[in-house]
């Protein structure tokens, strides 16, 4: 009977009702036979002695109760011997079992890794906040497809109208200098509406947290919550902090609580020290008007829906509000639609920038988990050859093939969970070593990675999943073993190496779709990495200033920028040096303005956007962004002219159609701006972006407290921190430089999460092929020890040790080429559909498979010369 007939028959009649005599064991059967027969002597019939025979054993119940505890303590007793004869198996082949339990270890700790933060992000991407599933985020989109945030009186109508949701909360991020002029500290914080704390569950460690009267009045309550991080480690975790004032932007705001610990903040992978009413931005940021317009966005909505609103009803809620807004609000709302998303789905955040490359790559070590796989079966079935004649012995004792099922798949999960607890082991170093990850340039970003109990199990899945995957056909093998043939004689390598053979072709065709794969990825990263993002970042020098409550206004604060430009200009070393609100491809959005074009009239009585820089005169040279039309800004003390934009090349092409811009006005920002020049495309926001249109206004006309320094060099950058430092504290003693950093630098840092992914493909391929080097010396190295006798009679009739070695080789790459065209074909079409055809895909779909070839052929030539080495008269008395 075929093996999976015998699994399918036991397991019936282990839980069908059967009759007494089959649910019994042959020891009990025994002893009431025995009592039947004595029953019998005393003149009872046949049925009149079985049925006293059963009274006396206890009854039927009782008799089936000591049976089925019997056949448990058997199979018990059964399933221990197993297990001790798999470890010593396992003990038997350490260098085999080595190889599984560390590839598959790898291969598991890996994916385990990835899962958590790919499961942090989904399921916990606010530590600290219990349930968070159960938030939805309402964020405000443009036409042209951003989300610029909500404006703060958007978010007061959307609490009143919305009647779909319990609570709406309101947060956005915001950089302070903490301490005493001259030696501030850069902290993060947040401004909040008066129920954040309350709508999100939360309890202070220490005092309380925001009034809802504390967050009405625009620079209402001066009172700040900190977190506990904050507390521990600028404050030394003092038991009197509550009461104790800081100063915050020449500030001084009372500390009325600490956050629970582990509460990091509502951003998405970002950490903050404080929070502070919303209403106090007027103060902190020196008079701001974002509470009182619309135009001023930036804010995230939060809110959770009332019982038996479905979020269907919700969404068709908000799409109406957002549709009275802009009928109410046509100058800041026409053109504005809105979404409820998934906390995990926020636009802000860590989560956009990881969770589309995280899944990838998830699904990528998924599939190098599957090659691990294939390459364990082929070691467990090429060492499967030399335990044939074991395995033979034990059928002819009487063993069944279904105990040789088992005792091959409890070897194999034995290895499985080795591999399990040495990639949950990987996986806990992993996720520890991403938390302690530093962002470059200072910026408060954390990896919200955690081993939790669904990391656990995922890995305990991953380590049963996989010695099912590896071990059944090594299993199924040793069940079709024919004791007859075994003890009789031997087998053809061939037939020997049947089972083997389809494995190792589909380990080669994994292998080398997951190398294309790798190297598709890695050329991407390498693209963009040197991709022209339209400015020229080497031998830029960046730092950020803030005067936020340093005394300056408008016109002071032109007049120190002026100043500050002339000195850094007459600095030997110095090329050039320039002002501007931003830096490009910076971690969040750039800011889009509402403006109206002369002689440009939308029918809906809306206003178009576009993203806007602030910069001096000298910006774009120094950026190397040439113009195309045009002239450059006047200088920052004209005041001959009046206020002067200069647009993009989109910009350009996408408002006026072909036509010159240049003399055209841009009305908006409480101005009407000049159109004096035209500048090349640029990158603003990230790699790979779709070109986007930008005004560039003067600082002279739109002036910024908070700006960052740009110089430029022809040595190194960092050599000239020192003089910036000592020009600006000439300048003003209290003057205080943060985040001073080289744009390359910063560029770097938008690069930064596919980096993590770019060294994982890169060390997993030199991994990779190493696996399918094993699987093939394996199969070779096993199959020529079989054909020993075959070697030695082919050697003693002539044959030359050449020739023998190439017969081998040539069977073994027969073997791999049927694995490796199929899956080359694959490759060619899925990189014909999804990429472009150039030169250098070329090589990798040509190079990948010929680097896979001269592997294979090593790994097969290796063990085939060994074994023509061998001795004729040797290997003939060895056999």
């Amino acid at each position: 009977m075929k093996p999976l007939r015998l699994i399918v028959h036991r397991l019936r009649a282990l839980f069908r009702k059967e009759n007494l005599d089959a649910e019994m064991s042959e020891e009990m059967q025994a002893h009431l036979d025995l009592l039947t027969v004595d029953y019998q002597k005393r003149g009872l019939s046949a049925a009149e002695a079985r049925s006293a025979a059963r009274r006396a054993f206890g009854g039927v119940e009782q008799i089936k109760e000591r049976a089925r505890d019997q056949r448990g303590w058997m199979w018990l007793d059964h399933l221990a011997r197993d297990v001790r004869h798999g470890w010593r198996m396992i003990a038997k082949a350490p260098l085999i079992s080595a190889v599984i339990v560390v590839s598959l270890g790898i291969g598991v700790g890996v994916n385990v890794t990835i899962f958590s933060w790919i499961s942090s992000l989904v399921f916990r991407p606010l530590p600290g906040i219990a349930n968070v599933t159960r938030f939805h985020l309402i964020e405000p989109k443009t036409e042209a497809g951003n989300y610029p945030g909500a404006s703060w009186l958007e978010y007061r109508d959307l609490r009143e109208r919305l009647h779909s949701f319990d609570w709406l909360l309101a947060y956005k991020m915001l950089p302070l200098n903490l301490g005493e002029l001259g030696q501030e500290e850069r902290v993060y914080s947040q401004l909040v509406s008066g129920n954040y704390f309350s709508v999100l569950g939360l309890r202070p460690t220490l005092g309380r947290f925001f009034r809802e009267d504390e967050a009405v009045q625009p620079g209402g309550a001066p009172v700040i919550v900190i977190s506990h991080s904050f507390w521990q480690s600028h404050l030394a975790g003092a038991p009197d902090v509550i009461g104790r004032r800081l100063r915050l932007n020449d500030q001084q705001l009372t500390v009325i609580g600490v956050a629970p610990e582990g509460f990091l903040g509502t951003t998405t992978g970002l950490t903050f020290d404080l929070w502070a009413p919303a209403t106090m931005a007027p103060v902190l940021l020196n008079g701001s008007r974002e509470l009182e317009t619309r135009e001023a966005r930036g804010y995230s909505l939060l809110g959770t829906l009332r019982a038996g609103v479905t979020t269907a009803q919700a969404r068709g809620e908000l799409v109406g509000a957002m549709r009275e807004f802009a009928a109410n609000y046509p100058s800041s709302n026409v053109g504005f639609s809105a979404e409820l998303l998934p906390f995990w789905r926020a636009p802000r955040g860590a989560a956009r920038l990881l969770l589309g490359a995280l899944a990838a790559l998830q699904s990528f070590l998924l599939l190098v988990l599957l090659v691990v796989c294939v390459n364990a079966a082929n070691l467990l079935l090429a060492r499967a050859t030399v335990r044939r004649r074991e395995l033979g012995v034990r059928l002819a004792l009487g063993a069944r093939p279904w105990q040789l099922l088992r005792l091959v798949l409890i070897e194999s999960a034995l290895l499985g969970a080795m591999a399990s607890a040495l990639g949950t082991l990987l996986a806990v170093w992993g996720t520890t070593a991403l938390r302690v990850v530093s962002l470059p340039g200072g910026f408060p970003f954390k990896f919200q990675t955690d081993l939790d109990v669904v990391g656990l199990a995922f890995a305990a899945a991953l380590g049963v999943g996989s010695a099912i995957v590896f071990g059944l056909a090594p299993a199924l093998h040793a069940a079709r073993t024919d004791s007859q043939l075994v003890l009789r004689t031997s087998v053809t390598a061939a037939a020997r190496r049947g089972a083997r053979s389809p494995l190792v072709a589909v380990e080669v065709a994994l292998a080398l779709f997951v190398l294309v794969v790798a190297a598709m990825f890695l050329r991407s990263f390498l693209e963009t990495r040197t991709a022209d993002t339209g400015f020229k970042p080497e031998g830029v020098l960046l730092a950020a200033y803030d005067l936020s409550n340093s005394g300056y206004d408008k016109a002071t604060g032109i007049a120190m920028m002026d100043e500050l430009l002339r000195r850094l200009r007459a600095t030997p070393g110095i090329e050039a040096a320039a002002v501007a609100s931003w830096v490009p491809l910076d971690f969040h959005s750039m800011p889009l303005g509402a403006f109206k074009l002369d002689g440009r009239a939308r029918s809906d009585g809306g206003q178009d956007r576009a993203i806007t820089y602030n910069v001096t005169p000298g910006y774009l040279d120094l950026m190397r962004i040439p113009l195309v039309a045009g002239r450059d800004f006047d200088a920052l003390a004209d005041k001959a002219h009046g206020p002067q934009a200069i647009v993009n090349e989109e910009f350009a092409k996408k408002f006026f159609e072909g036509r010159s811009p240049l003399g055209h006005r841009i009305e908006g920002f409480n101005a009407s701006f000049e159109i004096v020049g035209v500048a090349r495309n640029a990158l603003y926001e990230t790699f790979g972006e779709a070109p986007k249109p930008i005004m560039y206004f003067s600082l002279r006309d739109r002036f910024a407290l908070i700006e960052q320094i740009h110089i430029r060099t022809n040595g190194a950058e960092s050599a000239l921190a020192p003089n910036l430092r000592r020009i600006v504290r000439e300048i003003n003693p209290v003057f205080a430089l943060f985040d001073v950093r080289t744009l390359t630098e910063h560029v770097d840092k938008n690069l930064f999460f596919r980096k993590i992914p770019a060294r994982i493909f890169a060390g997993l391929g030199p991994l990779i092929l190493l696996l399918a080097a094993i699987g093939i010396y394996a199969m070779v190295a096993y199959s020529v020890a079989q054909r020993t006798m075959e070697i030695g009679v082919r050697l003693a009739l002539g044959a030359s040790t050449r020739r023998v070695v190439l017969q081998i080789v040539r069977e073994s790459m027969r073997i791999v080429w049927f694995g490796l065209l199929p899956a080359w074909l694959v490759s060619v079409v899925a990189v014909l559909i999804r990429a472009k055809t150039d030169v250098l895909n070329a090589v990798i779909l040509v190079g990948t498979p010929a680097i896979l070839v001269c592997v294979a052929w090593l790994a097969a030539w290796l063990p085939a010369r060994r074994a023509a080495k061998v001795d004729p008269m040797v290997a003939l008395r060895a056999e």
